[in-house]
């Protein structure tokens, strides 16, 4: 009986856990949205550095691979914190898709920078490190043109 009692309160846990809470308001939502950015942007040029260091010598593939890995394993939690909160309202419809879409761009890139740092394929890792470039300035710019 005590077994499945405590059964019970697990699953109730891990069930409310996994659903996806609404933002109180507007501002609430907006900080989330700014704060998922912001992290984003911060994975997108950790990535962009260590793919320079590599494709300069002045890092070993090792030190590049651990960096950009790490990188990409983190924008899981990102992803997963952002699109786990509901718009407060429809207007914010568009914002979340927008974030998320970035979000998961910025997570591809960092998988095919990882890809190309351990093949060592350096025309790979330069296309990533352009795009990891380009993803960290728009992150950065949605970001800021935030209210």
């Amino acid at each position: 009986m005590r077994a499945a009692v405590a059964l019970a309160a697990v699953l109730s846990v891990l069930l409310q856990t996994a659903c996806a809470t609404p933002a109180f308001d507007r501002g609430a939502y907006l900080q989330n949205a700014k704060g998922a950015l912001e992290s984003a942007t911060s994975e997108a040029r950790t990535a962009e550095l260590a793919a320079s260091a590599r494709l300069s010598d002045r890092a070993t593939r090792a030190y590049a691979d651990t960096v950009i890995t790490s990188s990409e394993k983190a924008m899981g939690p990102i992803q997963t914190s952002f699109g786990g909160v509901d718009p407060a309202s429809r207007r914010d419809d568009a914002l979340r898709d927008t974030v998320l879409g970035m979000l998961g761009d910025t997570e591809d890139t960092l998988a095919q920078a990882r890809i190309a740092v351990r093949r060592d394929d350096r025309p790979m890792l330069e296309r990533a490190r352009i795009e990891l470039a380009e993803l960290g300035q728009r992150l950065q710019d949605t970001r800021d043109g935030l209210p």
